[in-house]
């Protein structure tokens, strides 16, 4: 058991002062658990202050004398959705990325991390509004390990689980800021690599994650065997490792290290059977990203072509600052190369390399699902055009269109992101004795995974919230 996971089953036996203690009762919905069983007509759920007390139906659920009583006969309700790859130290823009597209003229990368730093609770709002209502950060600053504490008891936002930065073996100075403002932690040498997990662990972090880029032939081995020791000092520092590998030589080089996370889908070619074997032997969990690589691509066009993205954003959630930041495209066009600059040829072959791999990665998510290995839905939110809160809608349904069923990827969606999390103990699927964080629906996800488009209530630590009352802005 992690010192993640034991600090969580304390933090869960204190409530919190302001949460509600009365009894409530959702009645007549059909209820989706998120076990992954048949949906449940007609269905109670009672919630006693920030916990849910019975999910059943009226005979084995009774409403309690003098329980609100709420009433949702056509509705469908969920777990709160999890996604289990967030970015708390970036925007969603490319303010939040400099090191793929450097504008400090226009972007000052000081001024974004510190706003960032200081405002967490701009996106936690988007994360509620959407649904979500747990993020697993896998990567940030070192401020973001304090967001778990922070937000555990504070129904206006989602529960965090937070690696802090980055151990890698390349060099990004962009993203290294100063002291307090930085992405990545080194592994050049095993002495380096050791007293990086030292510093995570010292920041209070509950994982690490491993930065694992291709490595060239020549440094394969000793990079593997750094790997390893790297997992081996996590684990007993009492941390999961998290590793980011997109190759499926490091994938592997991943596995065999003892990741119990891997982020990004396998992309460079198809799994074959060492991996998935290497995956069932380990019991990691599988956090493929299909939308983001086309999102950095959109994003990129939008400036090359002086051309603003619509945003997918169906419930108003994103924050002002940055709907005004994507439509302004004018002042980073004029920034670019001129060979850059209305490229239509340059957008058109990045386009291409996007659905080259995303074949691939929909191939992979299949065989890694039918293998019996745990997927959990995962955005890598924070990056250019890939938003904190709505970006989760277009990566269901990737995942749905690359052949998974609805009611599979409603599990991976809830109950699967909390296991990523080593939360399912506390939400993640709608059980008695788990906080109550849960959603209601107009449309039943079972049948499509859009249907989450159509949250119209969220409900964090028993405290209910209007999604309308969430958004930044109406939506019609």
């Amino acid at each position: 058991m992690t010192r993640f996971v034991l600090t969580a089953l304390l933090l869960s036996l204190l409530h919190h002062p302001g949460a509600s203690a009365q009894s409530r009762a959702l009645v007549g919905a059909t209820v989706i658990d998120g076990r992954g069983g048949r949906p449940l007509p007609d269905a109670v759920v009672l919630i006693e202050g920030d916990h849910i007390t019975c999910v059943g139906s009226a005979t084995e659920c009774p409403v309690p004398p003098g329980a609100e009583r709420t009433a949702l006969e056509g509705r469908f309700v969920t777990p709160g959705l999890v996604d289990a790859h967030v970015h708390f130290s970036q925007t969603g823009w490319l303010d939040g990325r400099p090191d793929g597209l450097s504008a400090p003229e226009v972007y000052p990368y000081e001024e974004t991390s510190r706003t960032l730093r200081e405002n967490p609770g701009l996106l936690q709002r988007s994360y509620l509004c959407t649904g979500i209502t747990a993020v697993y950060d896998v990567g940030g600053h070192p401020w973001t390990t304090s967001l778990p504490e922070r937000y555990e008891h504070d129904p206006s936002g989602a529960h965090v689980r937070a690696a802090g930065p980055l151990v890698t073996h390349v060099s990004v100075p962009a993203l290294q800021l100063d002291d307090e403002h930085y992405t990545f932690l080194p592994m050049g040498s095993d002495e380096e690599a050791l007293a990086s997990v030292d510093a995570v662990v010292a920041m209070g972090a509950t994982s690490l994650k491993v930065w694992y880029l291709r490595v060239t032939p020549e440094r394969q081995a000793d990079m593997d065997a750094r790997l390893e020791k790297i997992g081996d000092a996590a684990r007993a520092a009492g941390l999961d490792l998290i590793v980011h590998a997109t190759s499926l030589r490091e994938a592997k080089a991943a596995l065999r290290a003892g990741a119990a996370l891997l982020v990004h889908s396998v992309e460079d070619q198809i799994v074959d059977a060492e991996f998935l074997e290497l995956a069932r032997a380990t019991g990691t969990v599988y956090a493929p990203t299909l939308v983001v690589g086309g999102n950095w691509a959109r994003a990129m066009a939008s400036v090359i072509l002086d051309a603003p993205q619509p945003l997918d954003d169906p419930g108003g959630c994103v924050d002002p600052g940055t709907v005004t930041k994507v439509q302004s495209t004018t002042s980073l066009s004029d920034l670019l190369p001129e060979r850059l600059r209305g490229n239509v040829e340059y957008v058109y072959q990045r386009m291409e390399r996007v659905g080259r791999g995303r074949f691939v990665m929909a191939e992979n998510l299949r065989r890694v699902h039918a293998a019996g290995i745990t997927v959990a839905t995962a955005t890598d939110a924070g990056n250019p055009l890939t938003l904190h809160g709505p970006s989760i809608y277009s990566e269901m349904e990737a995942m749905q269109g690359a052949g998974l069923s609805p009611a599979d990827v409603v599990t991976m969606s809830t109950r699967n992101g909390a296991y990523a999390m080593g939360r399912l103990g506390d939400f993640g699927t709608l059980e008695a004795g788990k906080i109550a964080d849960l959603l209601i629906l107009r449309e039943d996800p079972t049948t499509d995974v859009g249907a989450f488009r159509t949250v119209t209530h969220v409900m964090r630590a028993g405290v209910m919230h209007r999604q309308g009352d969430l958004a930044y802005r109406p939506v019609s």
